[in-house]
Formats: structure tokens, sequence, C-alpha cells
């Protein structure tokens, strides 16, 4: 019995390939062949019976005898050509689901791929709406302390020379870069300079940087099994042919130490190669970028894109609510009544 069980067992091989799921064109149509032949055999048996029926009951009278004994054989093998088709229906049915869920994936996939890349051209659309609204208005621009009124006058200065106070879109950022570097005694002052505009004027270049870090934070935030690494440096690659010499020489001073954040923003410059395209020439002083006759950067500056900045955890308390991290509200602030209240309980203690 354990012998039968065995062969019963070592045959099971041919059964399985007459209903193997396979994505293989020559195995696909295994099931279909069989089918046919089946089909084909049994109507060749079935008209065969039938005449040998005609010619028993017209030369015997023995034709329902014989009739009746091959319905009695004829039935249990019919039921099993029933069964054995169902059981096909069956497997036919598993095959089409199985190819309705792959292109249901295929057509997720292609519509997950359309929204990303929505998104991301919507981006692209808001980053140059945003750069054709920048405006620089020379007559702004002022401040008490020595660099702020050598920011101003430099500003009201160049304008002189321009003859015109007001710059737009592009424009904006090479006039902006122009004062920064105007007769700087070393890239230390053009950074003092940046801190003071963007201090007291963030207005103008503020809406764009935070747009740009926000663009590179969403397509560096999607996942790897819907958007791959290749993938998103292409993206990052298309934003960053956008941005204009000027527009990158303003970016590496915005991203410098202490000026923006803590390093997140240049953490997404250094992965996604943002500065690659940006004029770096040696000069006396430091290095000139996007062609200032004027050092606007040092060696410790560029060194601080080398490598990513560990950004570790903030654990200073914010006021949270509406205001999120914003450091200009007390963290504990409370009403007056209850800070009174507190006053006095310590007064009597």
């Amino acid at each position: 019995m354990k012998k039968f069980n065995k062969w019963i067992d070592s045959r099971f091989h041919h059964f399985e390939d007459v209903f193997k799921d396979d994505k293989d064109d020559s195995e696909s149509l295994k099931l279909q062949k069989i089918l046919y032949k089946i089909i084909a055999y049994a109507l060749i048996f079935a008209f065969a019976i039938l005449a040998i029926n005609i010619g028993i009951i017209s030369f015997t009278e023995k034709g329902g005898v014989f009739g009746d004994f091959m319905g009695g054989v004829l039935n249990p093998i019919l039921t099993f050509f029933t069964l054995f088709g169902l059981i096909a229906t069956i497997v036919i049915q598993r095959q089409e689901l199985r190819l309705a869920r792959v292109e249901y994936e295929k057509t997720a996939d292609a519509l997950s791929t359309q929204a990303v890349e929505t998104t991301f051209f919507n981006i692209l659309d808001l980053h140059h709406n945003i750069v054709d609204n920048i405006k620089v208005d020379i007559d702004e621009i002022s401040g008490k302390s020595e660099t702020e009124k050598a920011f101003s006058s430099i500003a009201l200065g160049m304008a002189k020379v321009s003859r015109k106070t007001v710059f737009e879109g592009r424009g904006a950022f090479e006039e902006i870069l122009n004062i920064l570097t105007h007769k700087s005694s070393s890239p230390q002052d053009v950074v003092e300079r940046y801190r003071f505009l963007q201090n007291q004027n963030n207005h103008v270049l503020g809406h764009y940087f935070r747009n740009l870090y926000q663009a590179l934070k969403v397509i560096d935030s999607y996942d790897e099994s819907l958007i791959s690494s290749e993938e998103k440096r292409k993206y990052t690659s298309i934003l960053r042919a956008q941005l204009s010499t000027k527009e990158l020489a303003l970016l590496f001073i915005n991203c410098l130490e202490g000026i923006s954040d803590n390093g997140q923003f240049k953490n997404l410059l250094i992965e996604y190669q943002m500065l690659e395209h940006l004029p770096i020439k040696s000069i006396k002083g430091g290095y000139s970028l996007a062609g200032s006759e004027f050092p606007i950067a040092d060696d410790e500056m560029l060194l601080q894109y080398k490598n990513k900045k560990q950004v570790g955890l903030d654990i200073k308390k914010y006021y949270g609510g509406a205001f999120g991290r914003n450091h200009g509200v007390p963290y504990n602030l409370r009403p007056n009544k209850l800070r009174q209240q507190d006053t006095a309980s310590d007064v009597s203690a």
C-alpha cells in the first residue's frame, strides 16, 4: 500500500502541470489544448458509439441492450468530464483574476507615479510664480546699526547708479547679490549683510527659500517603494535646473551655519547635490560665487557643504498651538491672573 501511495504521489506532477499557472505562453496554452483534445475525442467517441448503436439496431434486435450498457458506462465518464470542466473553469478564472490583479497593480503604480509628477510640477509652477513676484524696494531697506547703515548706503548708492529703486523677478536676485558683495572686505561681511536682510526684510526672500526647502522635503519624504533614489535625484535635478546662478549663490549663503535653521535645509542640498552647477572661483581673500568680483565664501564655508550635519533632538520647550516652534512666544506663557496667583503664592511662602 505504501508503494502504491508513493507511486501515486510520484505522478502528481503530471496533474500539477495540467493546471500550472505560468506566464509563459506555451505553458499557459497547455490547459486549453487539453480541454480541446478532450472535447474532440469525446465528440468522436460519441459519434462512433452512435454509429455502432445504429448498426446494431439495423441488423440485430439487441440495440436497446447495448444502449443501456453504454449509457451505464458513459454516465460516470461524462460526470468525470463535467467535474474536470468545472475544475478547468476555476483554474481559468484564477488565471484571469491573476492577470486582472497584475493590471490593477500596474494601473495603481501608474496613478501613483502620475500623482507624484503632478505634485512635483505643481511645485515647479509655484516656484516660478514666487520668483516672478519677488520684489526688492531699495527705499524700504534701512537700519540703525553700523552693518545696517552700511547695507542701506550701499543699496541706495547702487540704486543711484542703476537709476532704479525697485527690482523684480530674477533681477532681484542679481541686485541682492550685488548689494551683499559690493566692496565687501571678507566673506563674513557678506554673511552679516545677508543676516541683516533676512532679519529686517525677511519678506523679500523668506517665502522663496521656505518654498524651496519644502519642495526638496516633499521629494525626499516619498517612500522608496513609491519613488526610488534614482527617481528622487531625477526630480531634484529638474528642480535644480530651474535655479539661476544668482539663486544658487544666495542659496549657498542662506544655508550656512546659523543663518536659516539647524542644518536640515543644508543636509538636503548635500544629499541631492543642489550646488553642483554653482560657478566657484578661487580669488584673493576666499572664493567668488556666480561671477562676483568679491569673495563670498571661504574654506570653512565650503567645508560645511561637504558632509551632512547630524541634527540632534530638539529639547527646547515651545509654546505650541498655532505658533508651533516659534521662538518668539514664551513657552510658559499664562494668563495674568494665574501669574499673579503664582507670584502671590511665592511671596507668602
